[in-house]
């Protein structure tokens, strides 16, 4: 009988431990478009160490130097990414009240315009994550001052580890 009540009463432990709310958010909430810079797309390279890393550097130049660089929300007084971080890469927010989202980007004098046509997708992840907004790129439109050109490398904006765009700058 003692051996009975030991047994119910640990079941019934457990069964309230595993009704315990889950008061941690374990998912990365940064969720940001990556966007990848790179040099011009019609010169080659002879940079023996990076066609060392990336054999197949030969169609494009990496930046060394950005000086000068800054990328803002379009209509926005604050920077979002300055010479300050941005080493080849920088991390944008989508907007998720708008299906597109446009880029002021300084650099060298010049200044371009960079727009993301994104469609969003809130999901709720849990009462303690809440909901999260994912987008989906479209398509992108620019101005051509300095960029070359942009491609859509991973369209689906889940995380902010992976890249999503690739924007190619004139580099002479």
């Amino acid at each position: 009988m003692k051996r009975i009540g030991t047994i119910l009463l640990t079941a019934v432990m457990l069964l309230l431990a595993g009704c315990a709310a889950d008061t941690e958010c374990r998912q990365n909430t940064a969720i940001y478009m990556k966007v990848e810079i790179l040099g011009d797309s019609l010169r080659l390279t002879t940079d023996t160490a990076r066609l060392a890393r990336d054999p197949n550097a030969l169609d494009t130049v990496r930046f060394t130097n950005f000086t000068g660089m800054e990328i803002r929300g379009l209509g926005r007084d604050s920077i979002i990414c300055d010479t300050n971080y941005l080493y080849g890469s920088a991390k944008l927010p989508l907007r998720p009240d708008s299906t597109h989202t446009d880029f002021v980007i300084s650099y060298g004098g010049k200044t371009d315009t960079l727009t993301v046509l994104h469609d969003n997708d809130m999901q709720f992840i849990s009462l303690a994550c809440g909901c999260f907004v994912f987008h989906t790129i479209e398509s992108t439109r620019h101005t051509r001052h300095f960029i070359d050109s942009v491609d859509i490398y991973n369209s689906a904006v889940t995380t902010a580890t992976d890249t999503h765009l690739k924007v190619y700058f004139h580099t002479w």
